[in-house]
């Protein structure tokens, strides 16, 4: 007799939602636990054992869906307004246009009401400034994977975008390949919780008095690096490591989904059918073959996993300042290419005390790091370019 999904173990569950899109009863919802985090509760009077939850959890099937060994590229749109906007070189919103010009409609990580993050589809430009810039947070996948079938069962072009494990999920629910469906993956480090991130945001917004209505995680008016802003009330602050006990975590890797460090997809092999990232510590013998390349203002790593990946590379070649590079330039700054993060001393501590006594946690062992808070303030004060020059003097030294 066939059974249902069950969670035993929260390293073996990521939180992409294809068990509840497959579920044909409607049995299964995605519930948070006392960290925030999302995992699927099955109700058993409405559950019929039918077993295609089982069949659509890809998490620990080692091996499963992975693409090949990719092309590699550093890229940057030519589109100013778009590099702008975007965290990185604005690739995604190149390939998203080039859906959407073909009647297509694209699918992505966007906040909704009370600052949640769900994905949603975009079938038209103007609403794709939605989807663009990273968003340190886990998103909700809702009901999309079962949307985005129907477009392509109807004939759309779809492009879904997501983290690995999102896209890995995404093709065991499809169960077969699309033609006009093109799957795009972030290089990724892990997720925190919904929750931990509103509580941090009621904290910041609470010292500043203001009503929140946009969260920018990395914002180009500061430049290309992990410097946000939020914004609400007319007014603009500065949101990093230095003002925020979430974000200073976030970048340290202490309060990621405990699934995050225990992710297979780095070594295993890419999900999309391109994957994007940004191209950190890139060197100028780079970027002197892109042509007119401002760093500050960001540069894409690319991926290119499969033909298909190959072939919409092709269409908005001509959009693109770009230039062959390999993967192993490419993982020097991404580290989540070859292995998956790993908890440092103080996530077990920090989760534990989070359950307990909530935010107040995170302010207590933020607290405690105040020196380094310091450290990351004075390296920020040094403009990027700067920063970049000495580290190409570093680079030059070690190689004679």
């Amino acid at each position: 007799m066939k059974d249902h999904i069950r969670i035993e173990d929260p390293k073996q569950c990521c939180g992409c939602g294809a068990c509840v899109n497959i579920c044909p009863c409607g049995a299964i919802m995605m519930k948070e636990d006392e960290m925030g985090f999302i995992f699927p509760s099955v109700d058993e009077e409405k559950c019929v054992n039918c077993g295609l939850c089982i069949s659509v959890c890809t998490f620990t099937d080692k091996g499963s869906g992975a693409n090949g060994d990719p092309e590699v590229y550093a890229a940057v749109t030519k589109n100013t307004g778009v590099l702008m906007e975007s965290s990185s070189g604005g690739l995604f919103t190149e390939l998203a246009e080039a859906v959407l010009d073909k009647g297509g409609a694209v699918f992505g990580a966007a906040w909704g009401e009370n600052m949640s993050l769900c994905h949603i589809a975009v079938e038209n430009k103007k609403d794709l400034a939605r989807l663009r810039g990273s968003k340190y947070v886990q998103s909700s996948t809702d009901s999309t994977f079962k949307r985005a079938k129907e477009m392509l069962d109807s004939g759309r072009y779809v492009c879904y975008s997501g983290t690995p494990c999102q896209i890995s999920g995404f093709k065991a629910f499809l169960k077969k390949d699309y033609e006009k469906l093109l799957t795009v993956d972030i290089i990724c480090h892990g997720v925190p919780s919904m929750k931990m991130l509103k509580d941090d945001l009621g904290y910041v917004a609470g010292k500043k008095k203001m009503n929140i209505r946009d969260v920018k995680f990395r914002d180009k008016t500061y430049g290309w690096g992990v410097l946000g802003s939020i914004s609400g009330d007319g007014a603009k602050i500065k949101y990093h490591s230095g003002t925020s006990p979430y974000y200073f975590y976030f970048l340290n890797g202490e309060i990621y989904r405990e699934s995050c460090y225990n992710c297979r997809y780095p070594s295993e092999g890419r999900q999309g059918d391109i994957t994007l990232g940004d191209y950190w510590g890139i060197r100028e013998e780079l970027t002197s073959k892109m042509g007119e390349v401002d760093v500050d203002k960001g540069v894409s790593c690319v991926l290119v996993n499969n033909e298909k990946g190959r072939q919409w590379m092709k269409l908005i070649e001509s959009r693109l300042l770009i230039a062959q590079s390999d993967r192993k330039s490419a993982e020097k700054r991404n580290k989540q290419l070859t292995a998956a993060s790993v908890p440092m001393r103080e996530h077990t501590a920090l989760s534990d005390m989070y359950k307990e006594k909530g935010y107040d946690a995170f302010l207590y062992w933020y607290k405690k790091h105040y020196k380094e808070h310091i450290a990351g303030a004075i390296k920020r004060m040094i403009p990027g370019k700067i920063k970049r020059k000495l580290m190409q003097t570093y680079n030059d030294i070690r190689s004679r």
